[in-house]
C-alpha cells in the first residue's frame, strides 16, 4: 500500500472540509480562523486523486497547561467521510510532529473531540483535565498532548 501523500497547503484549501466534517456542512458556517494566516502555522493536507481528502492546522500557540513549554497546536484535523478509516488521520498527525521536532518544539496539544481521544491515545497523546465545550462547536472536547522531547 502506498504512504498518503501528505503535502503543505494554503488555508482556503482547508475551508471545503473544515466546512464539511467540523461544522456539519453548514453553509454559513465560520471555516477562516484566528492564526490561519500567520507566518508560522501550517496547514497539511493529504491528496488522493488529485483532491485533498484530509487536512490539519498547525498553530504556534502557547499550551495553557505548560505554558513554558515551546508548542504547537493542532487544530482542525478533518478527512473525507469517504476516506474514513484509510489511516489519512494518523499520516496528518505523524507529518505534523515530525515537522513540529523539526522546528524545534517539544509538545504538541490540542482540544480533542471526545469521539477522538482513542485515536490520539493510541498515537502517544496523553488526555488531561475536564471535559469542556468549545465556544465555536458547542461539543465536548478534553485536553491532549504529546511531548517531543
Amino acid at each position: 500500500m502506498t504512504p498518503p501523500d501528505v503535502r503543505q497547503i494554503t488555508a482556503p484549501e482547508t475551508h471545503d472540509l473544515r466546512r464539511l466534517v467540523l461544522r456539519n456542512g453548514a453553509v454559513d458556517a465560520m471555516v477562516v480562523w484566528d492564526g490561519d494566516d500567520e507566518p508560522e502555522t501550517e496547514h497539511l493536507g493529504v491528496f488522493a486523486d488529485g483532491r485533498i481528502v484530509a487536512i490539519s492546522t498547525w498553530l504556534v500557540r502557547p499550551d495553557p497547561i505548560a505554558p513554558g513549554r515551546s508548542a504547537l497546536q493542532l487544530r482542525g484535523m478533518a478527512a473525507d467521510p469517504t476516506q474514513m478509516g484509510m489511516g489519512l488521520g494518523r499520516a496528518l498527525l505523524r507529518a505534523g510532529l515530525q515537522r513540529a521536532r523539526h522546528s524545534g518544539r517539544d509538545r504538541v496539544w490540542a482540544n480533542a473531540r471526545l469521539t477522538a481521544l482513542g485515536f490520539y491515545e493510541s498515537e502517544g497523546w496523553e488526555v488531561s483535565g475536564p471535559v469542556f465545550d468549545t465556544p465555536m462547536t458547542g461539543l465536548p472536547h478534553r485536553h491532549a498532548h504529546r511531548d517531543l522531547d
